[in-house]
């Protein structure tokens, strides 16, 4: 039997990067940052789709500033990736960071684990 043959075929799960990662960042602080936020949105929800279907993104949301006013602040992501750097790159060409909504001099990386309860 040729190696060929003995190695199962190869599918997009094969390229979904094995290690998760919590993500949080805010966003600037100036006045005009929730409007930059905004201007954005569309394209950033695009890309997280995109993000989500290729296994780099396995969920996401808005960070408020209360449960009342609900104003966005950030971002809390959980993410695959094979290193901290492969998330700085994904950021980095987000369209919230490409926009000036968020400010990667506060982003926060660490391993998770997900619990299986």
């Amino acid at each position: 039997m040729s190696a060929e043959a003995a190695s199962p075929p190869s599918s997009a799960a094969d390229d979904v990067p094995k290690k998760t990662f919590v993500v949080i960042v805010s966003d600037f602080k100036d006045a005009e940052a929730l409007n930059r936020r905004l201007s954005v949105r569309q394209m950033h929800l695009a890309e997280a789709t995109n993000r989500r279907k290729k296994g780099s993104l396995v969920s996401g949301g808005a960070i408020l500033d209360s449960h009342d006013d609900g104003k966005m602040v950030g971002s809390a992501l959980v993410m695959r990736a094979d290193s901290k750097e492969q998330i700085i790159e994904m950021l980095m060409s987000d369209p919230y960071t490409m926009g000036k909504a968020w400010d990667l001099d506060t982003v926060q990386i660490y391993p998770y684990v997900e619990a299986d309860f």
